[in-house]
């Protein structure tokens, strides 16, 4: 049992973490990329074509988000999802850590299965019964990194193994020169055959060295905190690529770079393509990359929409940050193109993830989301939030949009 001085740090450092917070790739195994290509290799996605879908497909938790879906060789469940957060109870009570990871699987995209404690799978939103998938490792002496917060999953099928990349951190410690959030963030790696079993990488795929001791001493100059990752795989040149945001004591922003991996996944050797002092994107949190043949796109949720808010209210710094649009020829030099404005009688829509498929005959770009519950009463009762007067950054539905592949 939580303490509520831990409890009131554990908030602190979920909400730090949050604010700071694929080419020729499909996320899934089961592509038709070569007739893709003949269709769209450099496709164009106008703001006003975007199509939202407003109901949500998955609900019924207390707090999650990041959904990652890939399609899949499987012809009854061609789709899957993975999301995390706090399902039932604030930081999912009976499992080690915090933050944990769930899997859903989906018929058609709009109606969604979560796996369950007893193998079976959910349809009917009964929380209780859902079972994650990967979570805090218990050693919190050895893998005091992957110790709390496992979260923000990536995922790519490739020759019938599914390959993870996700945040990890460890607990808490004091404040330390050079700590913003005073953790350890880094990025941890999985491999899986069923998308549900997973083996974790012995080491992290990207992690500072100065957080090879733990606790870790003062260090005013670090760059680290790498977390957000964006995994691919690189058909054209037969590696891995990572996409991550991360902290630089020296510029500031959230910051985006890219890692790539020539060799093994589980070997974990992902080597800095750029400059850390010269990000990829800066203000970018939150990064989801996909790739076409000759052009890619790049989603997230920076700063800068100007919001309102219900009268006698100010604007939340949240509502803020709504999904925005990227493209880049070599993704390496990128053009922020536009925002697109959260949804009817939603006050944010937030951590992007792409989704390419084939559906009744056209190619199409699905961005899943996650919606907050902001100044909206949904009928839960959130004992951390005062209703109606403080803003609830709670994520309480996943949506998508999407728009068709056209040149």
């Amino acid at each position: 049992m939580k303490s509520f001085n831990e409890k009131v740090s554990l908030l602190l450092l979920i909400i730090v973490f949050l604010v700071f917070n694929h080419c020729v790739n499909s996320k899934g195994g089961y592509s038709l990329r070569n007739e893709l290509n003949d269709v769209a290799r450099n496709p164009d996605f106008p703001l006003e074509k975007w199509e939202r879908n407003l109901t949500p497909v998955l609900n019924g938790f207390m707090h999650a988000y990041q959904p990652c879906v890939i399609e899949t060789d499987n012809k009854e469940y061609p789709y899957m999802m993975w999301f995390f957060g706090w399902i039932e109870a604030m930081c999912n009570p009976g499992y080690t850590g915090c933050d944990a990871i769930y899997v859903a699987r989906s018929k058609d995209l709009d109606n969604w299965e979560v796996y369950c404690k007893d193998r079976t799978w959910d349809a009917d939103e009964q929380n209780e019964k859902w079972q994650p998938v990967i979570h805090g490792d218990p050693d919190i002496k050895k893998k005091y990194y992957d110790s709390y917060h496992c979260g923000d999953p990536s995922v790519v099928l490739k020759d019938g193994v599914y390959y993870m990349a996700y945040s990890a951190t460890s607990n808490v410690f004091p404040e330390t020169e050079g700590y913003p959030w005073s953790i350890v963030c880094c990025v941890m790696g999985a491999t899986s055959a069923d998308g549900i079993h997973w083996k974790k990488t012995d080491k992290p795929l990207l992690m500072a060295i100065e957080d090879e001791v733990f606790p870790p001493a003062p260090s005013p100059n670090r760059i680290g905190d790498f977390h957000r990752p964006c995994l691919l795989w690189n058909e054209k040149q037969n590696k891995w690529d990572l996409y991550f945001d991360y902290i630089n004591a020296a510029v500031p922003g959230m910051l985006v770079s890219l890692a790539e991996n020539k060799g093994g996944f589980m070997s974990g050797k992902f080597e800095f393509v750029n400059d850390l002092n010269k990000p990829l994107l800066s203000n970018w949190p939150n990064p989801e990359m996909v790739c076409f043949d000759s052009v890619y796109y790049s989603f997230s949720d920076g700063s800068g929409y100007e919001a309102s808010a219900p009268e006698g209210k100010e604007p939340s710094n949240w509502q803020s940050r709504q999904i925005m649009v990227a493209k880049s020829i070599d993704g390496i030099k990128w053009e922020k193109l536009y925002t697109i404005s959260p949804d009817p009688e939603i006050d944010a829509n937030q951590i992007p993830q792409t989704l390419v498929c084939k559906r009744d005959g056209k190619w199409w770009l699905y961005v899943f989301y996650s919606t907050q519950v902001g100044w909206r009463d949904n009928g839960i009762d959130y004992e951390l939030f005062d209703e109606g007067e403080e803003y609830n950054w709670f994520y309480d539905e996943i949506r998508y949009m999407r728009q068709e592949i056209l040149n």
